[in-house]
């Protein structure tokens, strides 16, 4: 149990230096260095902050929407101070920052974690599907090679997803009661939510596009923007394999999908993509952590007011 267990803690790190060094294997050290002193960084510096904070200020409508539990009404500040909590974690990995959030979320709510982790499945469900349509839709509008080849295996991915959907739903009684029992099965959840939360997810997602784009403008890549609607969500779902805050998997798939003619130009701004992340959220994730919670509670008049969601 115990090799198992680290086993799973060492296979991100494993992953990320692999693949980070298959990366610089294949870029010309010279060149890299090259690449920073020519990138713009008085305008790349600046996209990537905005992008930091226009995604943690978005996920917090998000996040109103998947983990609240009965009924109760989630100001916009303490959505904001859960998800800045969970970025200590996230700014290191994924999964590490939604455990945070499932805690801190059952915590305020007075339930179970167990029903909150339930929630963050159902919010990986959610974005792989939106990303998945994305790419799907990108591809629909470029005829890139690359992206072309890929379509195949969006259609069929698309199509798993609704299948798992349709099995959830249609599970038998006996074993549905079991899982209700448990707290693993949302008893709480309805379409209604989930036409809800695949909007707010897409606008989230494309964030991180038109940064991509904006991005890749900055450094004089030439790629249009159908080319990045049809890639960079495949590049978003690499982010779930096993890694360090996307360190080596984000790299490694912008490498092979966009095939630049520079590639050190490419390693340089998917370094920063992913360092701004890391750092941006490890900031924010300190801030919250050094609030007093009276103070937090105190400044929801500074924020918009608690409003209920749409009743399921």
């Amino acid at each position: 149990m115990k090799r198992n267990s680290h086993s799973r803690h060492i296979l991100p790190l494993v992953v990320s230096v692999g693949l980070l060094t298959w990366v610089f294997w294949r870029v010309s050290p010279r060149a890299f260095f090259q690449a920073i002193h020519e990138v713009n960084w008085t305008l790349l510096l600046p996209a990537t902050a905005a992008m930091v904070l226009l995604l943690y200020l978005w996920d917090a409508v998000c996040l109103r929407v998947v983990y609240r539990v009965d009924r109760r009404p989630w100001s916009y500040w303490r959505a904001l101070h859960l998800r800045g909590l969970s970025y200590l974690g996230a700014a290191v990995h994924y999964e590490l920052g939604q455990a945070i959030l499932a805690w801190a979320a059952a915590k305020f709510q007075d339930t179970g974690v167990v029903r909150m982790l339930s929630r963050s499945i159902v919010l990986a469900y959610h974005d792989i599907f939106v990303l998945l349509g994305l790419g799907l839709l990108g591809s629909l509008l470029t005829d890139d090679a690359i992206v072309q080849q890929v379509q195949p295996f969006l259609v069929a991915s698309v199509v798993g997803v609704l299948v798992v959907a349709f099995l959830v739903w249609a599970l038998p009684t006996s074993m549905v009661r079991n899982w209700k029992r448990a707290e693993v099965l949302l008893t709480d959840w309805s379409i209604r939510r989930s036409l809800v939360l695949i909007p707010l997810r897409s606008i989230y997602f494309s964030i991180l596009l038109v940064y991509a784009v904006v991005a890749l403008e900055i450094v004089r890549i030439p790629v249009g923007f159908r080319v990045v609607f049809g890639t960079v969500p495949l590049v978003l779902l690499a982010d779930g394999l096993p890694n360090i805050a996307g360190l080596g998997t984000r790299d490694a798939a912008l490498q092979l999908l966009l095939h630049p003619p520079r590639r050190e130009v490419l390693l340089a701004v998917s370094l920063v993509w992913t360092t701004g992340l890391m750092v941006g959220r490890a900031a924010i994730g300190l801030v919250h952590l050094a609030l007093d919670p009276r103070i937090s509670g105190s400044a929801t008049g500074l924020l918009p007011s608690d409003r209920e969601l749409p009743a399921d």
